[in-house]
């Protein structure tokens, strides 16, 4: 079939066969069939770029609009939840949830819900506070069902099922009180959460969230600061957040771990019964730190006739103040809680709050009378 190359023409070359042009007739024939199919086909509206397509949307009503932007209020079981166990006197609905009110009658939260105490007990007092229960589920139920009834005991506003454990300790005879978060002086670094109050919010945003926290449950005589050193010592932030503290018949504390705060100076403008801790239990966490702290209370009470100290939610803690308690009808000393234990001071007029013994109620509390009105610390728990 193929002849030798020959080096003039280069190599031999194979014949084109008629199969050839056959097969690429065919390929032709085919394509031309498939077009004029395509163009025999009903074509396809296309819709232009941009062209606009209307849906037909059910009516929107102002109603609903209106209830879509308003602030979500609990759902009814739930406020019952956060409730129970409250008096329905000292309850407005917020917000977010349940706030103290005063009493038409004029009853206070902080006389109402406060632990039983003799105020004709003349016994030098010492008070205990423990803080930062209700996270940590076991050392909470350990220390509500451990501690004397006597100890007061200061809740995490972030805690979950924070009604119950309230309800819990109240049970137990456990005198209550909110914890704040409140800006210390090195926050950032430390941060008492998302619901801080800062000296550089306006004052608006600091009361909505004082009563974000106020909200998270009922049945506490009072508040006191999560942290906070640089917050307390504000007095213009700080004003106006005691003013509501007092207008909603609560009790302060502040726990004081370094520098006096504005709290006794400003406590007089509006009559806010207030106390201020002695020592810190924990700062160094320690058994014989703990204890020490606790022995110094004694000569402090004497003295003054009232201490007071506060803790944090330590095992150790709880189980040094259990173990110190038992020692105190020997040395003529008595647990009292934290509402024994304020200065209501009387309404002072805007100078004299300022004046050099402004705090003479805290520097000299052996001088004052017993606290008032004394029937609140005759009442029993609610």
């Amino acid at each position: 079939m193929f002849r030798p190359p020959d080096s003039a023409v280069g190599p031999a070359r194979r014949p084109i066969s008629g199969l050839y042009f056959t097969a690429i007739g065919a390929v032709v024939l085919v394509l031309l069939a498939g077009f004029v199919a395509w163009l025999a086909k009903p074509s396809t509206p296309k819709r232009q770029a941009g062209a606009r397509i209307e849906i037909t949307l059910p009516p929107v009503s102002r109603r609903s609009t209106a209830v879509a932007s308003a602030p979500r209020l609990p759902a009814d079981k739930d406020f019952e939840r956060l409730i129970a166990g409250g008096d329905p006197t000292l309850i407005e609905r917020g917000p977010s949830g349940p706030l103290p009110i005063v009493a038409e009658d004029g009853r206070r939260a902080w006389q109402v819900y406060a632990a039983p105490f003799d105020a004709a007990d003349r016994h030098p007092r010492i008070a205990v506070i423990i803080a930062g229960l209700g996270r940590a589920g076991l050392d909470t139920q350990s220390a509500i069902d451990k501690l004397p009834p006597s100890v007061t005991l200061a809740f995490d506003p972030y805690a979950p099922d924070l009604p119950d454990w309230i309800a819990k300790a109240r049970a137990a005879h456990h005198e209550v009180l909110m914890s704040i978060p409140m800006e210390p002086l090195d926050y950032p670094r430390e941060d008492p959460g998302p619901q801080t109050l800062l000296t550089a919010l306006p004052v608006q945003q600091n009361l909505d969230r004082l009563e974000w926290a106020l909200s998270r449950a009922v049945g506490y005589v009072g508040i006191t600061n999560m942290m906070g050193s640089r917050f307390t010592a504000a007095a213009p932030e700080l004003r106006p957040v005691l003013e509501v503290v007092n207008g909603r018949g609560l009790l302060f504390v502040e726990t004081r771990a370094t520098n006096p705060g504005a709290v006794a100076t400003l406590a007089g403008e509006f009559a806010l019964p207030y106390a201020v801790t002695d020592r810190d239990l924990d700062a160094d966490l320690s058994r014989t730190a703990v204890d020490q702290a606790l022995l110094d209370s004694e000569p402090i009470a004497r003295r003054k006739n009232r201490a007071i100290v506060a803790g944090s939610l330590y095992p150790l803690t709880v189980e040094r103040v259990v173990a110190w308690s038992k020692t105190l009808p020997d040395k003529d000393l008595v647990l009292a809680p934290i509402s024994a234990m304020v200065t209501i001071p009387p309404v002072a007029k805007p100078a004299e709050a300022t004046a050099p013994d402004a705090k003479q109620s805290e520097t000299a509390p052996e001088a004052k009378p017993e606290p008032k009105p004394a029937a609140a610390q005759d009442g029993a728990a609610k």
